[in-house]
Formats: structure tokens, sequence, C-alpha cells
């Protein structure tokens, strides 16, 4: 009886993590199955949003294109299209001048995802909006902060010639001018060298 009550036993403990791996199995799915739902609902939705901007100027069509996009962020804000939404937000008031608006999106992106695939390019127009309104000692702190903290970052340069324009606008040539140098020698036969080429070709030999 000892035995075929161990063997029972363990028969159960057996059945009983089977179920228990099943469980966890089905709640794996379920969750990879939600979370593919939702990216491809966001991104019906983003669709929506960029065929009503992308179809035309009228006002209702621009106004429901907002709507939408700024839905994509509150309801997605994870997802791939959230990220994409919050970048056509903050571009679309960055054009129309309404740097507030475009700071509060490129913000609430930040605020959520400090490192998202896309913080690097919110903190590059997050930044742009102060050096459109010359308020280049803001400027200069995101941008300085942009350089240090994605050292690793593909678009760094362009960083890098935003805080050299910031500098400017705060008459701080020398340090203009050294980024400048810097970008030329790191990045060579680039158009970011070629922009660097230009603006030291503009400030002349002796401004240092």
């Amino acid at each position: 009886m000892g035995f075929v009550t161990f063997v029972t036993d363990r028969w159960k403990w057996a059945v009983a993590a089977a179920i228990g791996l099943l469980a966890v199995s089905v709640l794996i799915a379920g969750y990879l199955a939600w979370s593919g739902g939702k990216e491809t609902d966001s991104a019906t939705l983003l669709r929506k949003a960029v065929s009503q901007l992308e179809g035309g100027l009228e006002a209702a069509k621009q106004e429901e294109g907002i709507r939408l996009l700024q839905e994509v962020t509150h309801r997605y804000a994870k997802s791939a299209a959230a990220a994409e939404a919050t970048l056509r937000l903050g571009m679309h008031y960055y054009t129309l001048g309404s740097y507030d608006e475009a700071r509060k999106a490129y913000t609430a992106y930040l605020e959520k995802n400090p490192k998202g695939q896309i913080a690097f390019s919110a903190g590059l127009g997050l930044g742009d909006t102060y050096l459109a309104e010359r308020n280049y000692e803001k400027a200069v702190e995101i941008y300085t902060r942009l350089v240090e903290q994605f050292h690793q970052e593909p678009l760094l340069p362009e960083a890098q010639l935003h805080l050299a324009a910031a500098y400017h606008g705060m008459n701080r040539v020398t340090e203009a001018r050294a980024l400048h140098e810097k970008i030329v020698a790191t990045y060579p036969n680039t158009g970011w060298a070629q922009r660097s080429q230009a603006e030291l070709y503009k400030s002349g030999p002796t401004s240092r």
C-alpha cells in the first residue's frame, strides 16, 4: 500500500505540475495574442489618422487626424504606432508654430518611455521647439543631455549640429566652432560634415 500511495502521490504531483505548466503556457500565449492584437489595432488606427491628415487640407480632416493620433498615443502608449504618432504630432505642431503643443507630445512620450525607440528623436524635437523660440539656454540644456546620454546613437551628429546652432544663438562662438570641427573630423564625407564645413566657412578662420 505504501508503494501504491507513493506512486499515486507522485502521479498527482506530476499532473498538477503539468496543469501548472499548461496554465502558464496559456497565459503566455494569451498575452502574446493580446499584445499582437494591440499592435494591430494601434497600427490600424494610425493608418486612419495618416489618411485623414494626408487626405486634404480641410480643417475637419486635419482635426480628425490629430484626434486619432492622440488616441493612438493614449490608448497604445507602448506600441510602435504610438512612437510614430508622437513624432507626427510633434512635427505637425512644430510646423504650425505651436511649440507648446509639440513639447507636450514629446514630453508625454519621454516621461513614459525615457529609453524608448524614439527617445532620441523626441528629445531632438523637444530641443528644436526651444531653438525655434530662441530659448537658446534651454535648447543647449536639452541637446547637451542628448549628446551625453545617446553617445552611440547613429544620428548623434544631428544633435551636435543643433547644439552648435544653439551655441551660436548664445554667442558662444568658440564652443560652436569646436563642435563643428569635431563633426568634420569624426564624420568625414557626410552631409553632417558638409554642413559643419559651411558653418566654419561662414564664421571665418579668426572667429576663435
